[in-house]
């Protein structure tokens, strides 16, 4: 056991003095949260403001008279900006000479739809959103026409037609807690993403060490003082220390961001307003329905959704999974590094690993869609995709024997595969020069030592 610990100490110590470790720890986190917060402003700063000319040749009686129906209608946004003409042709001509980014051409016909819009443009198309936009305005118009002229709406009918508000409330039956799915997802893509990428690094990081002390025949005079299963081992704890030691600066740099924002802008943590509803003589509590318009209001709704998960059991849960994880595929890993020699092809060897990875990964929006279904099960409870996939189904809650049985079979899995590595391990860290197939793998083990 003290040669094992100082294998731990030798290899912890080395890793954590490296720059890389020191730049992923303090930086990690911003660059998790880029991958996020990046592409959303760069959505936001690519929009730019198509001007617009509306050419409304449509006729329609309003009353005793007869008008545009679209003269004025349009309503400016973000992206879009309406100015209106009268005549098609010059209309055409500004257009090419750079005036307007687009003309829009409304006219009526005896055809079906009667109402057809047509949207012209020369050097830059307007953007899809922009031109959802215009045809969804163009909708809205006839629709509002219809229902003041036809069946005697006015402004306030038309307001509340048109956006009605619909209380709609997720609710947990068992604690009476709202759902906050958006929130959940979130939560969940992020702690499987996490669990893939530590397994992935830190496990490669095992394949490399071993490997490179098998090329550079250090290993032969490690082994000549320790057991090789006691080497491996050494490793993959120590890198797993490693692992552990960012993650937990980590949590402790995100708290210390979270209060200093808390701190910064309180209003914005401030707990959303709630009021009580009698349904059936029975009393609920909700979100008042007032809040959905106002954007404050709505930030409170997501700190208070982020502040209503039980981080408790999402931390522990991440450390179990992490470590079972880490352990299970730094296992497979060490082994196949044993394999790799300068004219081997690990690729043979490697793929099959990170193919349950892959899956994982690949399945993230069948599972975030439907946590409770077949697949989301069935892949929590196999031990090499349970790491990423129950990460991602815990903030939605899974009853607590699918977290047992889930957490059982990996870590029978777990002693498997470290039995596996080490018949692998044994012999493979010393064989040089020969091309290693699964045939040659299956003779090792039936080795009695």
């Amino acid at each position: 056991m003290n040669k094992i610990s100082i294998i731990i100490k030798r290899e912890y110590l080395t890793r954590i003095k490296k720059k890389s470790f020191l730049v992923m720890t303090f930086l990690g986190p911003i660059l998790i949260a880029s991958l996020w917060i990046i592409p959303f402003f760069l959505a936001l700063n690519s929009e730019t403001q198509s001007k617009v000319l509306v050419v409304d040749e449509t006729i329609f009686e309003k009353g005793e008279s007869k008008s545009s129906l679209y003269l004025n209608n349009f309503k400016n946004t973000e992206d879009l900006r309406f100015e209106y003409g009268y005549d098609i042709n010059e209309a055409q001509i500004k257009l090419e000479n750079g005036e307007y980014d687009a003309v829009l051409e409304i006219v009526n016909t005896n055809d079906m739809p009667p109402i057809k819009g047509f949207l012209f443009y020369s050097d830059n198309e307007p953007s899809l959103s922009a031109q959802q936009n215009i045809r969804n305005q163009l909708t809205e118009v006839l629709k509002n026409y219809v229902l003041t002229y036809d069946y005697g709406m006015n402004a306030k009918d038309l307001a509340w037609f048109n956006d009605p508000k619909i209380g709609f409330y997720s609710k947990d039956i068992r604690s009476g807690e709202n759902s906050y799915k958006e929130i959940k997802t979130v939560l969940g893509t992020i702690s499987g993403f996490l669990i893939y990428m530590f397994i992935f690094i830190f496990g490669a990081q095992v394949m490399k060490s071993v490997s490179e002390e098998k090329t550079n025949r250090i290993v032969e005079v490690l082994i000549s003082s320790i057991k090789p299963i006691q080497l491996l081992m050494g490793k993959i704890i120590a890198l797993a220390l490693v692992g552990l030691t960012q993650f937990v600066l980590w949590v402790c740099l995100s708290g210390l961001l979270i209060t200093g924002l808390q701190t910064i802008y309180p209003q914005k943590f401030s707990p959303v307003q709630k009021e009580n509803i009698t349904l059936n003589e029975r009393v609920i509590s909700v979100d008042k329905l007032d809040n959905f318009s106002n954007e404050t209001e709505k930030v409170s709704q997501i700190t208070q959704g982020l502040f209503s998960i039980n981080y408790v059991l999402i931390i522990g849960m991440f450390l179990f999974y992490f470590m079972a994880g880490y352990f299970l595929y730094a296992s497979l890993f060490g082994a196949v590094g044993a394999l790799m020699d300068v004219d081997t092809d690990a690729q043979q060897f490697t793929l099959p690993i990170t193919i349950p990875l892959i899956l994982a990964m690949v399945c993230f929006p069948i599972i975030l869609n439907n946590p409770s279904g077949n697949v989301a099960f069935w892949m929590s409870i196999i031990p090499l995709t349970a790491p990423m996939v129950m990460m991602m189904r815990i903030p939605f809650g899974v009853p607590i024997w699918e977290i047992a049985l889930s957490m059982s079979l990996m870590i029978i899995f777990i002693a498997g595969a470290i039995w596996f590595a080490a018949k692998i391990y044994r012999t493979g860290i010393l064989m040089y020069g020969k091309n290693i197939t699964y045939k040659e793998i299956w003779k090792w083990f039936k080795y009695n030592n």
